[in-house]
């Protein structure tokens, strides 16, 4: 049996990590302003119309459009404001000045743009002539034509966006119902690390996995609590852990769940909870370690322990890639899965089979087209690659060749990693 056998296909991984997991989190209400990027517990329905009701979208001349068939010049009857309705009634042959947002009043149904508008001033008042074509309801925006009242505007587990919150104010919406944040305790394990800004032996070197961890936490709204950096004492992990399990609801270190004489975590883990996988067919990061700990009692959630590598750029890719869709379905989110592009490649790659392989690289544009341009210096220590790249070259596991213009998966840094 092959080496890479041993290991859990990527995808067969990253899908028990979500089967495995549900939503484990309570929900709260809170004020709209502070609801950006919050996961909603409920659906929202709206109990109104948008827009409330026909209103103009341009700043023009309303109109009756079959009058078109009858009169060539339109006599201007008055003016209709945004926040200040044209009192008067429609007349045949009449318009009215309108603009932008202002309500089209009964037996108008036509807007014209003032700059297809020419106004002829006369004794006998103002007309108005139009210097181009016009189509029926042009530059009218309907009652209802955005949201409908009793329109399911969002499903329960959605993540609200910049524009979802100005949807929502729209509706008049003052707070919403949403998930509170998922807590994720986060440590690095090993004597070689140190924290950046202190004093490092000449071996030693800086911890980047907890910085680039909490940032990518973060960023999904989810309430880090950092445990710092722990020695290679079985100890001293055991106890950050039982610490950890107390304060949040899912635990995830980095280091340690390698095969070295001094990597304890999956030691520790046995001793406190039960391991459900430990490798898995991903380059980089092929150590990752995924549990759960023993209960307190029957009716309580069995908290979560996720391992991950110790080099920098394993630790964040199967942190985006492993973790955090479980991470996510536990917080309460909906997953879905975003299709990849498929485009051809810059340049010739090859890798070993066996492994799912995430190479950094970017998108270049070429007078032939877009094509997916791979970076150099793919090690799994290399975070400036990471920092150069804007998404995943992704090259399936029991292929090892491919040349250039051949089309591959790439996938975009989404909102966790930008």
């Amino acid at each position: 049996m092959s080496q890479s056998a041993l290991f859990l296909p990527f995808e067969e991984a990253r899908q028990a990590l979500i089967d495995d997991n549900t939503p484990c989190v309570e929900s709260e209400t809170v004020p709209l302003k502070l609801a950006h990027q919050r996961i909603i517990a409920e659906p929202i329905i709206a109990d109104i119309n948008v827009p409330s009701y026909n209103n103009s979208a341009m700043d023009g001349y309303a109109f009756k459009f079959n009058d078109l068939s009858v009169y060539s010049k339109f006599k201007l009857l008055g003016t209709a404001f945004a926040g200040n309705a044209y009192s008067g009634q429609w007349q045949q042959g009449g318009c009215i000045r309108i603009m932008t947002g202002a309500p089209i009043p009964e037996g108008f149904d036509t807007v014209v743009m003032q700059e297809q508008a020419i106004v002829n001033n006369t004794v006998d008042g103002d007309f108005i002539t139009f210097s181009s074509p016009s189509k029926k309801a042009q530059n009218v925006r309907y009652q209802g034509e955005d949201i409908t009242k009793g329109e399911t505007i969002f499903t329960k587990g959605h993540r609200l966006k910049a524009a979802d919150i100005g949807m929502l104010a729209s509706l008049g919406i003052a707070s919403v119902n949403v998930y509170k944040p998922l807590k994720v305790a986060i440590l690095s394990t090993g004597d070689e690390i140190f924290e950046p800004g202190c004093q490092r032996a000449n071996e030693g070197i800086f911890d980047s996995n907890r910085y680039s961890s909490a940032c990518l936490l973060n960023n999904l709204g989810f309430e880090v609590l950092d445990f710092g950096i722990i020695n290679d004492d079985p100890n001293a992990l055991k106890a950050a852990f039982e610490q950890a399990i107390e304060s949040a609801d899912v635990v995830i270190s980095s280091g340690g769940v390698s095969v070295g004489e001094a990597d304890h975590t999956k030691a520790v883990l046995t001793q406190l909870g039960s391991m459900q996988f430990w490798k898995v067919a991903i380059k980089p990061g092929k150590p990752f370690a995924y549990g759960h700990f023993k209960k307190k009692n029957v009716h309580m959630f069995a908290k979560r322990f996720m391992g991950l590598p110790g080099n920098p750029v394993s630790s964040l890719v199967t942190l985006h890639q492993l973790a955090l869709p479980a991470l996510r379905k536990m917080a309460g989110e909906s997953i879905t899965a975003t299709p990849n592009l498929r485009l051809p490649l810059a340049s010739a790659v090859s890798k070993k089979t066996g492994r799912t392989e995430f190479m950094r690289a970017t998108l270049s544009h070429t007078e032939a087209g877009t094509v997916i341009t791979p970076l150099k210096g793919q090690g799994s220590g290399f975070l400036s690659t990471f920092s150069k790249s804007t998404g995943y070259l992704i090259l399936d596991a029991n292929q090892s060749q491919w040349q250039s213009g051949d089309i591959v998966a790439f996938q975009p840094f989404d909102i966790a990693l930008n």
